[in-house]
């Protein structure tokens, strides 16, 4: 009994630190329409697939790649608000270290010294709490599970893809990460193949002439699951706009990191460590057999140098190269081997378990803190709107978009999260249209906007206060987050002006 209760408490103490450390506050500022979907999607029965929610592009058909996260995503808030999404976030994360943790086969040292590292490393995407990115890691830990299992000789497992890229599409859109991996391994694994047999070409097509089969139809087969979809192939359309928009130099998970951030030297740290890992996989004699997840690091590090989102799979995919780091550190005991891992977990626990005292900030997460703390929003600024009818045109901070749409449904954002990458079919661009008002690259007093809701970080509300002392507009409402501004023009002319030296 005592030794079954060690084992136990073995396997679960490396995952009550990952649960105690991934849970966050949720501050996704996209997550009132992510909640105004899933609403959609629970009340009806329908995929809402028109834009309803935004004065900007009405009714522009979009393939929204995350319906399943949305549903999801409603009903733990449904269940239990902030705290609820709070908790599914930890539960995501904590999976997801679990099944890497199972494709790998760590140990329990090996968990105890590649875990924090990972943990600090994926801090950045884990803190905005759960979204649609955390089920993409998770899934891709999935397949890698699948493929490691098909190196160990459980072949068949490997059409368990097609079903599980059937559900990663339907519930976010980096399942084409998901392919693009499952083709790098498919390669990788081939040529290390290859490497051992020491044969020509010709023999080893020959001797492989079945995996290569099995390879084709199985990817096939988990390329076309990912067209049943309610989006169909609008899906892949989406994916090729991320890749060729200009507008995505705006969006911070598309840009590089910056130089000498923490996320920066992070890349710098493991760095290291992938070079302390491969050389001491190739004096060990065991590069060729890890070379498949050599390969898909060494790309995916590669790729996160130009765009930042890439890091976050690569930490994962890593652990094969982690490993030979804490082997290194590894005592040479089994029972000092034991005591040590326990201790570093005890210590990782008790650490994170000060950052997130109290925990009553996770409880009492709202909609007020969320405005004010995390968007740097006010709920009286856009209430002004309501309460002044300031809803024709109207301009409104991008950021902002996600938290009105849910919180105020009697006016329309301009614009919000999902739109940065929406064209309709006459080549019009509501983000590329408002971006550069927002940044002052363009004067707004010569747009169509007549009122406009901003922070006061921004280059437009500068410009907006040059254009009051010029009597252009006026400044009617602002606060410590927040300010509005109207057009000059008699419809406006009852509204009182505050901040500005000027009589209503």
């Amino acid at each position: 009994m005592i030794r079954l209760l060690q084992k136990y408490f073995f396997l679960i103490l490396p995952f009550i630190f990952i649960f105690v450390s991934s849970i966050y506050k949720p501050y996704d500022a996209d997550l009132g329409w992510h909640l105004k979907y899933g609403e959609h999607f629970i009340k009806t029965g329908q995929i809402l697939k028109e834009n309803t929610f935004s004065s900007e592009m009405p009714g522009f058909i979009w393939a929204n790649t995350s319906w399943g996260t949305d549903i999801l995503t409603h009903l733990f808030y449904n269940t239990g608000g902030f705290f609820g999404i709070s908790i599914l976030g930890a539960i995501v994360i904590t999976l997801t270290f679990f099944i890497y943790s199972k494709a790998f086969k760590l140990t329990f040292f090996e968990q105890a010294i590649i875990f924090p590292l990972v943990v600090l490393f994926e801090n950045p995407v884990n803190q905005v709490s759960f979204r649609g990115q955390l089920l993409s890691l998770m899934f891709l830990g999935i397949l890698l599970v699948l493929l490691t299992r098909y190196e160990e000789g459980k072949k068949k497992l490997l059409f368990l893809s097609i079903p599980l890229f059937l559900i990663w599409a339907n519930m976010h859109g980096q399942y084409i990460l998901g392919l693009g991996i499952f083709l790098l391994w498919i390669f990788f694994y081939l040529l290390k193949k290859y490497l051992l047999d020491k044969t020509s070409v010709k023999i080893f097509l020959a001797e492989n002439l079945k995996d290569i089969k099995l390879f084709t139809s199985v990817f096939l087969g988990s390329l076309i699951a990912t067209f049943i979809h309610p989006f169909g192939i609008e899906i892949y359309a989406v994916a090729l706009r991320h890749f060729s928009n200009p507008d995505l130099k705006s969006v911070m998970e598309y840009l590089p990191f910056d130089d000498l951030s923490q996320p920066w030297w992070n890349q710098m740290i493991i760095a290291i460590i992938f070079l302390f890992g491969i050389l001491t996989l190739f004096f060990t004699d065991k590069l060729k057999e890890k070379l498949p997840y050599v390969g898909i690091s060494t790309v995916l590090y590669s790729l996160s140098w130009y765009v930042r989102r890439y890091a976050w799979a690569m930490y994962y995919t890593a652990f094969p190269l982690i490993q030979p780091v804490a082997n290194f550190l590894k005592p040479d005991s089994e029972k000092a081997t034991k005591i040590t891992a326990t201790v570093l977990f005890i210590f990782y626990i008790g650490i994170v378990f000060m950052f997130k005292y109290p925990f009553t900030q996770f409880t009492s997460m709202n909609w007020d803190v969320f405005c004010q703390d995390y968007l740097g929003c006010s709920p009286k600024s856009v209430e002004f709107l309501i309460n002044n009818k300031l809803d024709k045109d109207l301009l409104t901070f991008y950021n902002w978009g996600g938290y009105i749409i849910w919180n105020y449904p009697q006016i329309k954002p301009s614009i919000d999260g999902r739109m940065h990458l929406w064209i309709d079919n006459k080549g019009y661009s509501a983000f590329s249209y408002y971006y550069p008002f927002e940044q002052n690259l363009e004067d707004i007093d010569q747009s169509k906007y007549n009122a406009v809701l901003i922070s006061q970080e921004k280059p437009l509300y500068d410009r907006l206060t040059e254009l009051t002392e010029e009597k252009k507009w006026k400044h009617v409402y602002e606060d410590e987050k927040a300010a509005v501004f109207v057009r000059n023009i008699p419809e406006y002319q009852n509204l009182y002006s505050i901040g500005i030296n000027e009589n209503p």
